[in-house]
C-alpha cells in the first residue's frame, strides 16, 4: 500500500465530507457503517475506496484538478495587493468582451514592452484599463450598428 495513494483517498474523503455538509458525528457514522472503522487512517485502500463510493452514492461528485486550472478565459495572474483591484478590473473587462488573458498580456507588450500585464505598475495597469475601455466601447458600437 502506497502512502501517497492512501493520502490522496483520505483527502478525497475529507473533501466529500465538506461538500456533503456532514458534521463529524454523521461522518463517523458513515465510516463505521461502510467499513466498521471510525478513522480513515486505520483503513486499507479498498476500504477507503468503498467509503468514496458510498459518498458518491450520497451525491458527492469528484472534480478533476484540470477543471480548476483552465477556466474559459485563462487563469487570473497574481500580483501585489496594491495592484489587485486594477487586475480584477482588467479581468472583468476581458470576460465581458469574451477575451483571453493573452489579449491583456499582448497589450502590455505593445504599450510598454513588458511581457505580462501583472508585471506592470499601477499607473501602467490603469492605462491598460483605459485602452480596454476604448476597445470595449468600439466593440459595443460595432455590434449595435449591425
Amino acid at each position: 500500500m502506497t502512502t501517497k495513494e492512501k493520502r490522496t483517498l483520505i483527502a478525497k474523503i475529507h473533501i466529500a465530507q465538506k461538500d456533503l455538509c456532514m458534521d463529524d458525528a454523521t461522518y463517523r457514522d458513515v465510516l463505521i457503517r461502510v467499513t466498521g472503522k471510525n478513522s480513515c487512517k486505520d483503513m486499507t485502500l479498498n476500504e477507503l475506496k468503498k467509503v468514496i463510493q458510498d459518498f458518491k452514492r450520497l451525491g458527492f461528485k469528484v472534480k478533476q484538478s484540470w477543471q480548476k486550472v483552465t477556466p474559459k478565459h485563462g487563469r487570473k495572474p497574481t500580483t501585489t495587493p496594491d495592484r489587485e483591484a486594477m487586475l480584477s478590473k482588467i479581468e472583468a473587462m476581458l470576460t465581458d468582451m469574451n477575451l483571453h488573458w493573452h489579449y491583456a498580456h499582448g497589450m502590455a507588450k505593445n504599450m510598454f514592452g513588458v511581457d505580462m500585464v501583472h508585471w506592470l505598475d499601477a499607473q501602467k495597469m490603469y492605462k491598460v484599463v483605459q485602452a480596454l475601455a476604448v476597445y470595449q466601447k468600439r466593440h459595443a458600437n460595432s455590434q449595435t450598428a449591425k
